[in-house]
């Protein structure tokens, strides 16, 4: 209950940082991705399933409030979650080169896929002039931050673990 309500806070401060304080440190048009790099991040170190939710709720949030559509950021954050975490469960969760990857993919694939669906079905087939000044800028600019995320998400989940197993009384 205590991992519930520690990530809802911090999906919510996330969402408040996205909508307010990177609105004033976009840089030629392009916002960094906090929410995937938050989703990846919590789905590295914890499963597939816990991931896979917090990406649905991020992305529906993200929805509400952002989206021309409700539940393509919702489906996408979803997938995210899956994806990365199902084959990462035995790592080195110190190593940063995990994260790093699976966040440049990630984002790729997201922004791609937000493309296809919101201005593709629009007919709006500028695709190499989309890639050139959103996602590749959108991808390099949420890969600058992801290591003070990780480093966050990762401390405040291995707080989570150590109350979780001084109250089951193991090892």
């Amino acid at each position: 209950m205590l991992r519930i309500a520690i990530m809802s806070a911090v999906m919510i401060v996330n969402f408040v940082l996205q909508s307010s304080l990177f609105q004033y440190i976009e840089i030629l048009g392009v916002r960094p991705n906090s929410a995937l790099i938050l989703i990846v991040s919590y789905s590295i170190l914890r499963g597939d399933v816990e991931g896979a939710l917090l990406g649905f709720f991020a992305g529906l949030l993200q929805d509400v409030y952002f989206g021309s559509y409700v539940g393509l950021h919702a489906l996408l954050g979803l997938l995210a979650g899956y994806f990365c975490g199902k084959p990462f469960k035995d790592f080195f969760r110190e190593n940063y080169f995990l994260p790093l990857s699976l966040v440049a993919v990630c984002s790729l694939l997201f922004q791609t896929a937000y493309y296809a669906a919101d201005f593709l079905f629009r007919a709006k087939t500028e695709f190499l002039f989309y890639t050139s000044t959103i996602i590749l800028p959108g991808t390099v600019y949420t890969l600058i931050l992801t290591v003070p995320f990780y480093s966050l998400v990762y401390g405040i989940n291995n707080w989570l673990e150590t109350i979780e197993k001084s109250k089951r009384k193991l090892f």
